[in-house]
C-alpha cells in the first residue's frame, strides 16, 4: 500500500540527516555560499576544494568503511560542482596500529576504485578514532547551486546498482558496479556542466534526495515540487526509505527545460538512472507530489534550514 504523501513529507522533515544540517548556521560567519565545495579562480577555470569529517561512531565501528567514505564523499562533492577530482589528502587518528591499518586500507581501496590518488596526509597513533579528508579538483564551468532559477527542470540522477549497509541509510554501489565504470561515472557531471545542459547541482548526501534538494533551493532562494512518482528507485526499495537514503552516487540538478532530456541522456547512456522529476519555482518551499496530491516538506520563507543562501 502506497504511503500517504503527507506521511512522506513528515518522514523527510523528521529525518536525522536533514535535522543535522540545521547546525550549519554556525558557518555563516565565513560568508560561505553553501555549495558542496569551494571555488578558487585559477587560470581559465577554478580549483575545487572540499573536505569531510566522518562521524566518530562510524570510524570506531567500521574503520575500513569510514576510510572509504572519506574518499567517496569528497569525490562526490567535487563532482557535484562539475569538477574533475585530482587528489585526496587524509588525516587519521587511531587508537592503535590495527585500527589505523584498516582505515588506511579503506582509503586506499576507494582511491583505487574511483581513480583519485591519495597524495598526502597525516597519521597519529594513539587517541580517539577520527578520520577526515580533503580533495582538490578543477572545473571550467562550475555547477553552482545558486544558479538554479524558477522555470528550471529538476533532474535526479543515481546509480541504482547496489545494496544497503544493513539497516543504515547508506546505499552503496561500490562493490556492485564495475570499477571501470565507477571511475568515469562522475564525468557525466562534467559533461552536463561544460555543455551548458545543466547549471546547478547538489550531491545527494545524508538528508536524502529531498533534503539535499532543499539545501540547493535555500542557496538559490527558490522552491520546487519533487514528483516522487518519477524518481528513479532501485528495484525492491520502498519510496519512504529511498527518500532519506544517502547513496554512493546520487545528484539533483537544475536544467533549462529545453535541455532536460539531453541532460538525462548523458547519464543514461552510461548505464546510470536519470529522470526529470519536477520544476523549480519562486515559492521558497519544497513540496512532494504523488498521485496528483501535494504536501509541503519545508517552507524556507517561514523557517530557514541553515540560513545560508
Amino acid at each position: 500500500m502506497a504511503v500517504d504523501i503527507d506521511v512522506l513529507a513528515q518522514i523527510v522533515r523528521d529525518s536525522p540527516g536533514l535535522r543535522a544540517k540545521r547546525g550549519l548556521d554556525l558557518v555563516r560567519r565565513f560568508a560561505t555560499d553553501g555549495d558542496d565545495a569551494a571555488l578558487v579562480p585559477h587560470g581559465d577555470g577554478f580549483l575545487v576544494i572540499c573536505a569531510e569529517a566522518i562521524e566518530p561512531g562510524f570510524v570506531a565501528s567500521d574503520p575500513a568503511g569510514a576510510g572509504a567514505a572519506a574518499v567517496v564523499t569528497n569525490v562526490s562533492d567535487v563532482r557535484a560542482m562539475g569538477g574533475t577530482p585530482l587528489g585526496i589528502v587524509d588525516t587519521v587518528v587511531s587508537p592503535d596500529r590495527d585500527h589505523a591499518d584498516r582505515v588506511l586500507s579503506g582509503i586506499a581501496w576507494a582511491s583505487e576504485l574511483l581513480g583519485v590518488p591519495v597524495i598526502g596526509g597525516h597519521l597519529t597513533i594513539g587517541g580517539h578514532a577520527a578520520v577526515s579528508a580533503a580533495c582538490t579538483g578543477v572545473a571550467t564551468r562550475p555547477l553552482r547551486a545558486a544558479n538554479a532559477q524558477p522555470g528550471d527542470a529538476l533532474i535526479a540522477a543515481f546509480c541504482l546498482e547496489g545494496a544497503y549497509r544493513g539497516e543504515l541509510p547508506y546505499f552503496t554501489s561500490l562493490r556492485t558496479r564495475a570499477p571501470a565504470l565507477q571511475r568515469t561515472d562522475g564525468e557525466a557531471l562534467v559533461e552536463v556542466a561544460e555543455s551548458g545542459l545543466c547549471h546547478a547541482a547538489r550531491d545527494v548526501s545524508m538528508p536524502g534526495v529531498a533534503g539535499s534538494l532543499l539545501q540547493m533551493l535555500e542557496i538559490a532562494r527558490c522552491g520546487a515540487t519533487l514528483d516522487v512518482d518519477r524518481l528513479p528507485i532501485p528495484p525492491g526499495i520502498v519510496l519512504e526509505r529511498w527518500l532519506v537514503t544517502f547513496p554512493s552516487f546520487g545528484f539533483v540538478l537544475a536544467s533549462p527545460p529545453e535541455s532536460a532530456a539531453a541532460a538525462c541522456k548523458v547519464f543514461t547512456r552510461r548505464g546510470l538512472a536519470a529522470s526529470e522529476v519536477g520544476t523549480i519555482d519562486a515559492h521558497m518551499s519544497l513540496r512532494l507530489r504523488r498521485g496528483g496530491r501535494t504536501a509541503t516538506v519545508w517552507n524556507l520563507a517561514v523557517e530557514p534550514l541553515t540560513g545560508i543562501g
